[in-house]
């Protein structure tokens, strides 16, 4: 399997290769934007949704009423309906902001949610940014009032997931019908697993949890369990996004550390583990960091063996080119037809986009772009148009 094409987009200076990689050696680039500029051969442009906010990673469109709300790091939930923004919370009383990657990080609807009024909030509880980390991963149930507007005091825990350090918090939440819901969690933070949570699938950390929501209470549902009761998936580092296709697949882009990204795919109730942190894309992982042994990175195209119990990724791209680390993504059974019947991701360094689908039995990818900024999330406006949420604030749809 040949690696992604990768395009030199200078956007970003070397120093930030490895972007969310290596905590310790590891600095954040200061948030910027450029223009957009679409591959040559598809029908696609770009332009300014929304602007004005601080931190949008996500927008979910209302079960019952025609306007998405948008989520933020922050901790704001808003509401758009064409023509108002309104907030509908702010939780930043009760969440930590220590650390670029801790905020609100996922927010589902009770599929209930005419009758109940619930919805379902993951989010890295408020803690003391001095000395090692106290905030955990928390998932958490709360009310909508009558107003329309959350009430913080209805705000109930489900479930607690330690986390030893303050980066590699996943938390994206995503229904998958029957009452039941995934919840990615990353492997604990730190540089190259050092926990060795990755592998234990009797650890929460670095996996996919399935549960059900029913009347406010959570429970597992697998049958046959790998580990923990409510671990699906194991052997991933950061899940920041994963989606489901119409053939019921699960895609999940996972985070890497100064190699490689990654794009998984595997049958959603098929367990699986995807290797991390013995693999990093399709090779091995070392201690020092790196997929060789004398500190480089490993780029050949050749994928080294994969063990018979790990999954191996359908797709990977390399930290060059301004290249850094990987931002899922949907399955585009909606959006522009140029984009249909594949899987699209970006990078957050450089803003480039892709699509990968599969053909004549194997994978096709498609660079289709740079979205003009630093990719934090995709989403979809009010009108099923394709938006794309950058660093900055800013909100763009891609059509």
């Amino acid at each position: 399997m040949r690696s992604w094409a990768i395009i030199s987009l200078l956007v970003v200076t070397s120093s930030f290769t490895g972007c969310m990689g290596d905590e310790d050696s590891f600095v954040w680039p200061e948030p910027e934007s450029w223009g957009c500029s679409m591959q040559e051969g598809y029908n696609l442009s770009c332009y300014k949704y929304l602007d004005g906010f601080s931190s949008p990673i996500s927008s979910i469109k209302h079960p019952v009423l025609d306007e998405i709300w948008i989520v933020e790091l922050s901790g704001k939930i808003s509401s758009w309906d064409g023509s108002a923004i309104n907030v509908i919370a702010d939780l930043g009383s009760e969440i930590s902001r220590c650390h670029f990657e801790q905020g609100l990080l996922g927010m589902a609807f009770d599929e209930d949610f005419i009758n109940s009024r619930k919805i379902l909030l993951s989010y890295v509880e408020i803690g003391d940014c001095d000395g090692p980390n106290e905030s955990d991963l928390i998932l958490a149930t709360a009310n909508i009032g009558d107003n329309g507007f959350l009430d913080l005091s209805s705000i109930e825990v489900l479930m607690e997931i330690e986390q030893p350090h303050r980066n590699h918090n996943g938390g994206h939440l995503l229904n998958i019908g029957g009452d039941q819901f995934l919840w990615g969690i990353g492997d604990g933070g730190g540089s190259s697993d050092p926990e060795e949570n990755g592998q234990n699938n009797q650890n929460r950390l670095g996996s996919i949890l399935l549960f059900s929501f029913i009347n406010g209470t959570i429970s597992p549902v697998i049958d046959d369990p790998i580990g923990d009761p409510y671990v699906l998936h194991h052997g991933l580092r950061n899940p920041w996004r994963f989606d489901v296709d119409d053939q019921n697949r699960l895609w999940i882009a996972d985070v890497g550390q100064n190699c490689w990204e990654e794009v998984n795919l595997v049958p959603i109730r098929e367990s699986a583990n995807f290797g991390w942190s013995e693999r990093e894309g399709m090779h091995r992982f070392h201690d020092n960091g790196y997929t060789n042994e004398d500190g480089t990175c490993n780029l050949d195209e050749d994928e080294s063996p994969v063990p018979e119990e790990m999954t191996d990724p359908v797709g990977v791209y390399p930290h060059e080119g301004g290249n850094c680390s990987i931002t899922g993504g949907f399955w585009m059974d909606w959006g522009p037809d140029d984009i249909a019947g594949g899987y699209l991701y970006g990078d957050f360094c450089s803003g480039s986009m892709w699509v990968i689908s599969e053909e004549n039995d194997s994978w096709n990818e498609v660079y289709i772009g740079s979205s003009g900024g630093m990719i934090v999330g995709f989403g979809e406006g009010l009108g099923g148009e394709l938006l794309v949420f950058h660093w900055t604030g800013e909100i763009v749809n891609i059509g």
